[in-house]
């Protein structure tokens, strides 16, 4: 039934932008529209599998800000003319959450902070009106990557850091997976040339496993001196939502 639901909405979506792009061809139009873009807040919704992986006090969400941008491959040539279809890019970091670890280095302990978020960046193929309308619905297919990044940090106190001590840096934890999704949003608007607009947009993107810290594993090992932590494993699977201001 869901997935029946996602088809309706997305032949929906399709038969809006073809009709517009239908009836703009018979016009001349006024201007030629050469891209487009989106700065977006966003939130991540992580599948029940991916939550290991961010597991935080926010219920598993991650907050964030994205940017994309758009052009209409149309108008590069000579014959420059308005088109339903866009070549762009996505870039944006959402923050999951840190956790701290409480740690006892020959009798003598401390707490570590490991912050951590995802970058995504994606290529990106869209469909939306030829020409702005007061509601522009659009539909994206995505390719790229999700990267998981994490830092670790000793956790100083307020005085401490007033007192210029250097907290002791691990270093930084990175793993990458190929990125695919689809997208649909709608902008919201006076269709006036180079009008901010009013813009809803969700995602859903799939991958293959990340490798992240797992939670509180942060310890001393004796024998070598080092401070270690333990990885673990998780698919990609998350919903992305963005409301922002689309150009």
């Amino acid at each position: 039934m869901r997935e029946t639901g996602v088809a309706c909405l997305i032949i929906s979506i399709l038969n809006l932008i073809f009709c517009d792009s239908i009836r703009a061809q018979t016009d001349q139009p006024e201007y030629i529209q050469k891209g487009n873009g989106l700065i977006a807040l966003q939130v991540g919704i992580p599948s029940k599998a991916m939550q290991p992986a961010v597991e935080n006090k926010m219920g598993n969400l991650g907050f964030g800000i994205g940017i994309s941008g758009f052009t209409n491959p149309f108008s590069w040539g000579r014959n420059k003319r308005n088109s339903p279809l866009r070549i762009g890019a996505e870039a944006g970091y959402t923050y999951y959450g840190r956790f701290l670890s409480d740690v006892s280095i020959n009798g003598s302990r401390g707490d570590y902070k490991t912050s951590y978020g995802i970058v995504q960046l994606n290529g990106i193929l869209q469909l939306r009106p030829s020409e702005p309308e007061v509601v522009s619905p659009f539909l994206e297919v995505l390719a790229g990557g999700n990267f998981y990044l994490s830092t670790t940090k000793e956790n100083l106190t307020a005085i401490e850091s007033s007192l210029g001590i250097t907290a002791f840096d691990m270093g930084s934890y990175s793993s990458a997976s190929f990125n695919k999704g689809v997208a649909v949003g709608c902008s919201f608007g006076k269709p006036y040339r180079d009008q901010a607009r009013f813009t809803v947009r969700l995602s859903y993107n799939w991958a293959k496993n990340i490798k992240y810290v797992v939670r509180n594993s942060l310890a001393y090992n004796p024998s070598n001196g080092h401070l270690e932590y333990y990885t673990g494993s998780a698919p990609v699977r998350y919903l992305m939502a963005q409301i922002g201001i689309g150009f």
